[in-house]
């Protein structure tokens, strides 16, 4: 009986460590990778989950007898993964993702409602927090894949091109009616993916290089070598960043999954990558057509 007792209570502490490795080693991986692409950034949610649902099954054991298996529990099993479901799906992302600390601030919500959920699940039936952390976790897998998730463009990239000018966006540049339609497309891809949590567009140097006067710019390398930031460039650098390192950033920082997301059989027109590098282009006082992508043929006409 007392080397059962011992076994019980041995797994029940490496429950919890292993948890709290996990959910720590989720917090860490965010901070230091920043925003990933959101599928990654959602599996990273997961992984903080299950620490921290791992975590609170350990303590629910410690839980005295008489403070379990009330009805009250059953309140904050149900409460809980609603409250971490409004904190986990959110519809937009650029002010998170340009807000550091309010977003650690929705990471460390998304830990405690998780945490609670699956404590409150095993306080009111022992062996009912397993079932809850799995659903936590689904929830959480299920962002991943989408569900729940907007983080494609908003309605106007809906709009066929055709319908999207100069006159309904508001205001003409030096590139025309085309790069202004194009332009705003672009700035607003850009919102919603989260690239201002790196790139800022004031000249300011952030994780990655600013956009302010990227366009038609010579970039040096981190082999020493020079490049002219001209339109393959920087379609290379979104969709293959891997092959592409400037001096002066830290390597691999950039995400590899952008190409999936923009490019490839289900993007084929590539309309989200080349309204970006229309923005980009926008940005710069040395755009030209070297640096600006082709025209899609709906606007040309």
């Amino acid at each position: 009986m007392k080397s059962r007792d011992s076994i019980t209570r041995m797994t029940l502490v490496g429950t919890g460590v292993v948890g709290a490795v996990i959910m720590v080693g989720g917090i860490a991986a965010t901070v230091h990778m920043g925003m990933t692409s959101i599928p990654v950034h959602h599996l990273l949610h997961a992984g903080m989950t299950l620490g921290a649902g791992m975590l609170a099954i350990a303590m629910a054991a410690k839980l005295p007898a008489r403070h379990s298996e009330r009805s009250a529990w059953i309140i904050w099993a149900i409460l809980a993964p609603i409250l971490g479901l409004i904190l986990m799906w959110p519809s937009e992302y650029a002010y998170l993702m340009e807000h550091h600390g309010l977003h650690m601030l929705d990471h460390l919500g998304i830990i405690a409602f998780s945490w609670l959920a699956v404590f409150a699940a095993q306080a009111y039936v022992r062996g009912l927090g397993w079932p809850m952390l799995v659903l936590m976790v689904a929830m959480n897998a299920a962002a991943a894949g989408g569900f729940g998730v907007a983080p494609a463009p908003s309605a106007l990239l809906s709009l066929p091109l055709s319908t999207v000018t100069a006159e309904n966006m508001g205001g003409t540049n030096a590139l025309g009616v085309q790069a202004t339609s194009l332009h705003v497309l672009g700035e607003q891809v850009a919102q919603n993916m989260g690239c201002g949590a790196c790139h800022q567009v004031d000249g300011t140097k952030g994780i990655g290089p600013t956009w302010k006067n990227l366009a038609g710019y010579p970039q040096k390398l981190s082999d020493g070598t020079t490049a002219v930031a001209n339109y393959q460039f920087l379609r290379d650098a979104i969709l293959h960043p891997e092959h592409l390192q400037l001096e002066g950033f830290p390597p691999n920082r950039m995400p590899t999954t952008y190409g999936a997301m923009l490019s490839g059989p289900a993007h084929s027109d590539e309309r989200e990558l080349n309204a970006i590098i229309w923005y980009i282009n926008s940005l710069s006082d040395r755009s030209t057509s070297a640096s600006q992508p082709p025209v899609p043929d709906e606007l040309e006409k």
